[in-house]
């Protein structure tokens, strides 16, 4: 009975591990209020190394926020040495700012404008030397909307119209008597 119970437990690990998915096992973004991280801690290479790679991830805009700034960074790893070099990183198809490319890269991409409530992405590709893994934040926050200047010139028209109105001597009215 219990090598009977064995050889099921054996079969059942076997079929799970024949249809896990281990390419994209590591890749991760966690969004809570202000903040968020993402990012791939297990960037290999299926065959020879170097490779090519692409991830993408996509969150709704948490309410409350309507900017973002985001940053990542390629992260290098020993034995044996292999690092990430990015080919592009995108938000929403806007391309990042590269700050530093070589053993460690930086990109940021800074106040990009959100819509409540609509669906972001955000895209990574690149080489892989084999083993290595890349990390990045996500920084929320709000700003007032603020008056396009024509908005203000229109104001300021209807104002001096008003005023203008009030100011107005009133026209003579033309009594008529009998008397």
């Amino acid at each position: 009975m219990k090598l009977l119970k064995k050889a099921s437990i054996a079969s059942v690990m076997l079929a799970a591990s024949m249809f896990a998915t281990s390419a994209n096992a590591a890749q991760f973004i966690t969004i809570t209020g202000p903040s968020g991280t993402f990012g791939d801690d297990d960037v290999t290479c299926a065959t020879t190394a170097p490779c090519t790679f692409t991830r993408s991830f996509e969150f709704v805009t948490p309410a409350g926020f309507n900017i973002t700034s985001v940053d990542i960074s390629s992260v290098a790893t020993t034995n044996p040495l292999t690092n990430i070099d990015f080919s592009s990183v995108t938000f929403n198809g806007i391309n990042f700012n590269i700050l530093s490319t070589g053993t460690q890269e930086f990109r940021n991409l800074l106040n990009q404008n959100l819509i409540a409530g609509a669906t972001n992405v955000l895209n990574v590709t690149g080489t892989s030397g084999g083993n290595a893994a890349f990390s990045g934040n996500l920084a929320f926050s709000s700003v007032a909307a603020v008056p396009e200047p024509t908005t203000w010139m229109l104001m300021l028209l209807g104002m001096a119209g008003i005023g203008f109105s009030m100011r107005r001597k009133a026209a003579p009215t033309l009594r008529v008597r009998y008397t």
